[in-house]
């Protein structure tokens, strides 16, 4: 009797060991809602995606309903400097590898998705362009969280910083990890 009660046990500390490991833990909530841990960077616009949850695949139909009811994924490189790459590579850039050459993910919040969505970004800008973004650059047990929070394009604002922060901040409050 006393084996299965320590068996039994055991089993609840794995589950819930197990599924905690999802959600966004004190520290990685504690780096993305700080204002500090955002950069601003002016980069090339590569690309502009979803990831379709049921297949997996690379989705760029911006006018699909399902394009707005997700993440969105900012594809882009630098050009100014390789000093720029070293936050998000989580070491050192190679010297040898121009800096246009690294290709980045930068993960747009649905809500702040569709904040671009009004403000005309997705029709307004293509790919190629110039874009400023404001960025965290948060590399946390072999994860990215390159969060943007404040986007740019010629002289134009499509996403403030204090919401688009705002709106980060909700998304990782609402999708906590129990440690």
């Amino acid at each position: 009797m006393k084996k299965l009660v320590c068996l039994a046990i055991l089993f609840a500390i794995l589950l819930t060991c197990f599924t905690s490991c999802s959600g966004y833990n004190k520290t990685m909530r504690k780096y993305l809602e700080n204002a500090e841990n955002y950069h601003t960077y002016e980069v090339f616009l590569e690309d502009v995606y979803y990831i379709d949850p049921s297949t997996n695949e690379k989705k760029r139909d911006i006018t699909d309903q399902d394009f707005l009811d997700n993440d969105i994924f900012l594809e882009i490189s630098f050009f100014n400097s390789i000093e720029e790459l070293r936050p998000f590579l989580g070491g050192t850039p190679n010297e040898d590898t121009p800096p246009e050459e690294y290709k980045f993910r930068f993960r747009v919040t649905k809500s702040n998705s569709n904040i671009l969505a009004s403000n005309g970004f997705y029709t307004d800008v293509s790919i190629g362009e110039k874009i400023n973004v404001k960025v965290s650059d948060l590399i946390y047990m072999d994860s990215e969280f390159f969060y943007i929070a404040k986007l740019e394009c010629g002289g134009k604002e499509y996403l403030n910083f204090e919401e688009g922060l705002k709106n980060i901040a909700d998304m990782v409050n609402k999708d906590k990890s129990l440690f």
